[in-house]
C-alpha cells in the first residue's frame, strides 16, 4: 500500500520536472481531447489526428503516473475520485479539467494523509485506507445515481 512517509524534496523535484515536461502538451492538446470525446469519426472530421493524439497522450499520462507511483506506491481511489469530483464541479472541458483534476487530487491526497497521520496518533495509518473511506462511498453514490437515471 502506498504512503507519503518516505517522500523527500528530492523526489518531489523529480516528479515536478516530469509533470512540467508532460502537462503542457496535454493542455495544448486539450481541444483535440475534447473533440475525441465526441467520437473518433467526429474528431477526424474536425482535423484531429486521433491515433497520434491518443497514443502520445496515453504515453505522457502513463509517464506521469509511473513517476508518482515509483516514489509513493499505489494509493487507491485518488486518480478515480478527483477527476469525477472535478468534472461534476466544473464540467468536461479538458482545458480546465486536466489542471483542476490534478489540483483536486493533490488536495484530496493531502487531506487523506493528514487524517491518516493524526486520527490515531502516534500510529500512522496507510493513506490508502483513508482514500478508500472516501472513494468507496463516492462510487456507490455515483453508481446509485446512474442507476436511478437509467431506470
Amino acid at each position: 500500500m502506498g504512503s507519503l512517509g518516505r517522500s523527500s524534496w528530492d523526489k518531489v523535484w523529480i516528479v515536478t520536472a516530469v509533470i512540467a515536461i508532460c502537462l503542457p502538451y496535454l493542455i495544448i492538446k486539450s481541444w483535440d481531447i475534447n473533440a475525441m470525446g465526441a467520437g473518433d469519426e467526429t474528431a477526424k472530421s474536425l482535423g484531429v489526428n486521433v491515433e497520434r493524439t491518443r497514443v502520445i497522450s496515453m504515453m505522457l499520462v502513463s509517464f506521469i503516473t509511473a513517476s508518482v507511483i515509483c516514489f509513493t506506491g499505489t494509493i487507491g481511489f485518488i486518480g478515480l475520485v478527483a477527476p469525477h469530483i472535478t468534472r461534476m464541479a466544473i464540467g468536461g472541458d479538458h482545458r480546465f479539467l486536466l489542471p483542476a483534476s490534478a489540483l483536486v487530487g493533490a488536495l484530496l491526497l493531502l487531506g487523506a494523509d493528514t487524517l491518516a497521520r493524526t486520527i490515531l496518533a502516534p500510529v500512522i495509518l496507510p493513506v490508502g485506507i483513508m482514500t478508500a473511506f472516501l472513494g468507496v462511498p463516492f462510487f456507490v453514490y455515483l453508481f446509485m445515481r446512474r442507476k436511478r437515471e437509467f431506470w
